[in-house]
């Protein structure tokens, strides 16, 4: 499977769909940041996505999101 890489506000987002129990798609994201520091591992757990992309395309708007919401506080 392959991985969606992208950087984003300062920050490095990594995601890996995988397969969930019932044969749709889900993804683990890991955010870095750029400046240095700890990653946070993140996984979304109600999934169900059709493909691999949808997956890897949900994975990064969710990070993104994520990131948004660290940074306004």
């Amino acid at each position: 499977m392959q991985q969606a890489v992208e950087e984003y506000r300062g920050y490095r987002i990594d995601v890996e769909p995988i397969r969930d129990c019932s044969d749709l798609w889900d993804f683990e994201y890991t955010i870095t940041s750029l400046a240095g520091g700890e990653p946070r591992a993140r996984s979304k757990t109600v999934g169900g996505y059709a493909t691999s992309d949808v997956a890897r395309f949900a994975g990064i708007e969710v990070a993104r999101t994520e990131i948004d919401n660290l940074l306004a506080s």
